[in-house]
């Protein structure tokens, strides 16, 4: 698996926290360790993409962390980038045909 950039990194992270996740859900879903995962939550927490409910222990992604992936997942999609999910899905593609 190739290195990702920080706003796919970011994007992982709000995919798996709309609707809430817990810290752990967070880790494998977004394939990061939990080091990592405390770092880029605190800068989205920062940046108002993302909230923690201390009472719950989950994190939620805010309408501002929406507006973010889906400007990203269009901006994707303007631009080929190579991402662990454009080459998995072309890898499946292949397989069908």
């Amino acid at each position: 698996m190739r290195n990702r950039q920080k706003d796919e990194l970011a994007r992982d992270i709000l995919s798996v926290c709309n609707g809430g996740a817990a810290i752990t859900k967070v880790m494998f879903h977004a394939y990061m360790t939990h080091g990592q995962v405390k770092l880029y939550l605190a800068e989205l927490i920062e940046k108002g993409l993302v909230e923690h409910d201390t009472l719950e222990r989950k994190y939620y992604a805010t309408s501002k962390g929406m507006e973010y992936l889906a400007t990203f997942e269009k901006m994707t999609e303007l631009l080929p980038v190579i991402t662990r999910r454009s080459v998995a899905s072309e890898r499946l593609a292949i397989a069908y045909f």
